[in-house]
């Protein structure tokens, strides 16, 4: 396949540089053998596609179509019946009937060419894909990051509640303990001084247990009061809780924790007491631990209903709301890749939406959080968003891996498109320039009497400039491409410049400027192009090789920055070698004629082309090592 699609692009080129010039009957004979030469070769093209075609519709399907589409093409429009019209009409001397006519063949010419490289409908189908994904991409991203400030608010009211919960189950252990000691404190009145030695045994182990209860509660009740801070619902200033007075005593007030651990202290020196079995003389101990859990339990009772105020003023109808509104978005995706999916217009061989399922199970998820929400239980609905958000992201990585899987994929169809597109234009110039070489001699040695060049130089020049102008919209229609691909820096640089080049070139020859200077930049642009179409076809190579492009900043570059760094030295090198040959070709004193100095300019805006080419491969460089 690739032989024909060469072959197609040269028989374009050739054709473009086939405009026939009215003049000597040598010029219309020798416009009639190139125009034979053309109808010759698109015979045998087509003969050859029509051979091709068969077999490969039965090896493979896709280029037997693209094939039968460029067959069916060719008769449709009846291009040999064309070719052979301009033909006589050259043979005839009918210019200006000739010139129309090759205007029309060589825009179906093209139109042919582009049917068989089949690459402009590929590259225009992977830019929509790639815009349609990311747009999806985009919205899902927003999805994600609502539903994650949703479960956050959810995440917070299940965090107060789980707070109003512990202080509550804090509370009742205190009044437990509140309870048991003042039991133990009645005991240890009635015994008064002293106590049968079985009884006073009891209540020093009795106090010893409420001691240890008490020193656990305080471990717990210090967790409580961290809580207490995140939620809110601690004191504004609180004393530090075992802060003892200068007697050595603890503090009175504090923390919930702190007073349980001073009534933990407390009870212990009752226990060291009735273990003495001086039952009166700990009553004072206990009355201190009694005290001690009364100002943590009234500490907890005002926490407890500063959590329950606080759950009350939860906005859970207006969480609930924005739970429904995302839920009426996420769905809104989901119909939207549905439909997708389903129209018509649409490439049938395409698979369904990446992320589409996803998309499609988060919904539910959404919607049974929105009633949670709507039944205050906020760690339920925080599980169900937490879920969504799950489906989402997952949703997220499909569309991710499907872009950049299409990315590599425009990669390498923008490089084949590319070099072919460079082959074509290298053939046509290598055409121009052998014209250009002509129209010199034959300015040189046919100069009228006033020293100018003669019509029919002026006209030839004309119409070679007319070529470089078109080429260079062919280079800029490949700046477009390079644009839409977005990963190359100095490749598109170098491509500007060959457009550049192509237009100077042009006026130039529209000026009649045929000479040395004209001549040396027709030659530069080939060695441009070759590059180009070297680095391509090396990329290519490689590609094809290790089945997949290079990468650069996570995503598929066209070519490494290497290959565009290559560029640049060539084309720095042969501005340096171009230079060194003026230097020792032209003497000092000759340097102020026009020519030279034509010549010298000349120079001197390559140089500045290729500094500026520089610039912007450093600046891409410096944006790459910083990660940006």
């Amino acid at each position: 396949m690739s032989a024909i699609l060469r072959i197609a692009a040269l028989l374009c080129a050739f054709a473009v540089g086939l405009a026939p010039t009215q003049g000597s009957l040598r010029a219309q004979e020798g416009a009639a053998t190139l125009q034979a030469e053309a109808t010759r070769r698109f015979k045998e093209l087509h003969e050859r596609m029509q051979k091709l075609q068969l077999v490969k519709a039965a090896t493979e399907p896709e280029q037997g179509a693209v094939l039968e589409a460029g067959n069916r093409f060719i008769q449709e429009r009846d291009l040999h019946s064309s070719l052979d019209e301009v033909q006589k009409l050259i043979e005839g001397s009918r210019w200006d009937e000739a010139l129309q006519k090759m205007d029309a063949l060589q825009s179906d010419l093209q139109s042919l060419l582009d049917i068989l490289l089949a690459r402009k409908m590929d590259v225009d189908k992977l830019l929509a894909e790639i815009k349609r994904l990311e747009a999806y991409k985009k919205r899902v991203d927003e999805l994600i990051a609502e539903q994650k400030a949703e479960k956050e608010e959810s995440a917070k009211a299940e965090e107060l509640e789980r707070h109003a919960k512990e202080l509550e189950e804090a509370k009742a252990a205190v009044a437990k303990l509140i309870e048991e000691q003042k039991a133990l404190q009645q005991d240890a009145r009635q015994s008064g001084l002293a106590a049968a030695p079985e009884k006073a045994a009891e209540m020093e182990k009795k106090e010893a247990e409420l001691k240890d209860q008490a020193e656990a509660l305080a471990t717990k009740l210090e967790k409580v009061e961290k809580n207490a801070e995140k939620a809110g619902t601690a004191k504004a200033a609180e004393p530090k809780p075992s802060e003892a007075k200068p007697d050595g005593k603890p503090s009175e007030g504090g923390s919930c924790s702190g007073n349980c651990k001073s009534a933990s202290n407390a009870m212990g020196q009752a226990q060291q007491k009735l273990q003495k079995n001086t039952p009166e003389r700990a009553l004072e101990d206990m009355d201190q631990a009694l005290r001690k859990l009364e100002a943590a339990q009234k500490e907890l009772e005002r926490m407890s209903e500063e959590a329950k105020r606080r759950l009350m003023e939860l906005p859970f109808d207006k969480q609930r709301k924005a739970q429904e509104l995302t839920q009426i978005k996420t769905d809104h995706v989901a119909e939207d890749m549905e439909k997708d999916d389903k129209n018509p217009k649409n490439d049938p061989e395409q698979k369904s939406t990446p992320g589409k399922k996803n998309v499609q199970q988060a919904v539910p998820k959404q919607k049974a959080a929105a009633g949670q929400l709507k039944e205050y239980k906020p760690a339920k609905a925080k599980q169900d968003q937490q879920d969504a958000q799950e489906e989402l992201e997952k949703a997220k990585k499909e569309l991710e891996d499907a872009l950049s899987q299409l990315r590599q994929q425009l990669s390498d169809e923008v490089l084949r498109a590319l070099e072919e597109r460079f082959g074509a234009m290298l053939e046509k110039q290598k055409e121009l320039s052998a014209r250009t070489k002509a129209a010199d001699r034959l300015a040189n040695t046919a100069l009228t009497a006033s020293g100018d060049a003669p019509a029919q130089v002026v006209e030839r020049g004309k119409e070679i400039g007319r070529g470089e102008h078109e080429l260079s919209g062919e280079a800029s229609d490949a700046l477009k491409l390079l644009a839409e691909e977005g990963s190359s820096a100095a490749f598109p640089a170098v491509v500007e410049m060959l457009r550049d080049d192509l237009t100077h070139c042009g006026e130039m020859l529209e000026a009649t400027k045929t000479g040395a200077v004209t001549q040396t930049l027709q030659a530069e642009i080939e060695q441009t192009l070759k590059d180009l179409i070297d680095a391509l076809r090396r990329q290519i190579e490689m590609n094809d090789a290790s089945g997949g492009c290079c990468m650069c900043n996570g995503q598929p570059a066209l070519v490494p920055l290497s290959a565009e760094l290559k560029l640049v030295m060539i084309k720095q090198k042969r501005v340096n070698k171009q230079t060194s040959e003026f230097d020792k070709e032209v003497p000092e004193a000759a340097r102020e004629t026009p020519a030279v100095a034509d010549r010298a300019a000349e120079l001197s805006r390559q140089q500045g082309r290729t500094e500026d080419l520089l610039r912007r491969l450093a600046t891409k460089l410096e944006k790459e090592s910083s990660g940006r």
